[in-house]
């Protein structure tokens, strides 16, 4: 078993998040609405809902404008869910921890359902995403291992299989997280912002600020923030100006600093993977391609 023989499953894995997020969030972002309850305790539950602070967010999401994680506290503190500390973090309360568990138990409620609408084995299914979650929580370091541990899990044992599976693939997706930060971090340290724009450059052949800023809207960064950074990646060799217009494209030290990231981020993320032998991984393929494909399904009956 090589790292680039499970490489096919990270895009897999993903686009079934995916199928489980066009399910769920409608109903989320309802129930929220409906009790008034801010819906960034559940953007931010992924974050971890023991306490908040820009440089925790930080750790797992490096590449947004922290100018927006320190509006949407005070607007939380202001309304009581959270509570400010001495050392600059906040507090989240009970109640916060509460009304995330209800929303996002509002959006798995739409799943229910689907596990008579299939005919997966979902208890297989499951057990081989436990132990790699297993697996990837006792795998040494590295990746540092924040998001993986600090997320806010609803699922329990007694939970549906349906949504037991959900939580196993957000922590993988989580453990995703750590491995690329892990891989990526030396080269951008605080600059998230530019490792934004080499990821925009590597996936097309060449990109202007407003298309960043575009693509990018839910970073928070304004079209003049992309400007800078896309001078700056210019300036340490990752990126080239194209003539004298405004779009920019990848150098080839840019393109091998940036698939080095990627191979090392798939190091970390298959090195648990091990624990499972080649028939479980071949089942566990099909099954989850099942699963994509009835999930869809079943979104659009």
């Amino acid at each position: 078993m090589t790292t680039e023989s499970l490489t096919k499953f990270w895009p897999l894995i993903l686009s079934i998040i995916q199928e489980f997020w066009a399910i769920t969030e409608p109903h989320i972002e309802d129930a929220a609405i409906q009790a008034s309850i801010p819906i960034e305790l559940y953007y931010y539950s992924e974050l971890g809902l023991d306490s908040f602070s820009t440089e925790e967010f930080q750790k797992r999401d490096p590449f947004s404008n922290p100018m927006q994680f320190e509006k949407i506290f005070v607007t939380l503190n202001f309304k009581g869910w959270i509570e400010p500390q001495p050392d600059e973090k906040y507090q989240v309360t009970e109640k916060a921890r509460k009304a995330a568990r209800r929303i996002i138990q509002a959006g798995d409620g739409f799943l229910l359902p689907f596990e008579s609408f299939t005919d997966i084995d979902l208890k297989k299914l499951a057990g081989l995403l436990k132990q790699l979650v297993h697996s990837c929580q006792f795998t040494p370091e590295p990746p540092r291992k924040w998001a993986i541990e600090k997320r806010f899990r609803i699922a329990g044992q007694d939970s549906p299989v349906i949504v037991q599976l959900r939580e196993h693939l957000m922590d993988l997706f989580a453990y995703r997280d750590d491995s690329h930060i892990s891989a990526a971090r030396p080269h951008f340290g605080q600059a998230g912002i530019v490792w934004n724009v080499l990821g925009s450059l590597w996936r097309k052949e060449a990109v202007t600020a407003e298309q960043v800023a575009e693509s990018l809207a839910f970073r928070a960064y304004e079209v003049n923030d992309y400007e800078v950074a896309l001078q700056a990646a210019a300036q340490i060799g990752w990126a080239e100006r194209i003539d004298t217009s405004s779009a920019y494209r990848i150098t080839q030290t840019g393109r091998e600093l940036r698939e080095q990231a990627e191979q090392l981020t798939n190091e970390y993320f298959y090195a648990p993977w091990s624990v499972l032998i080649q028939s479980e991984l071949d089942e566990l393929y099909d099954l989850l391609l099942k699963l994509r494909d009835q999930l869809n399904s079943f979104r659009k009956r």
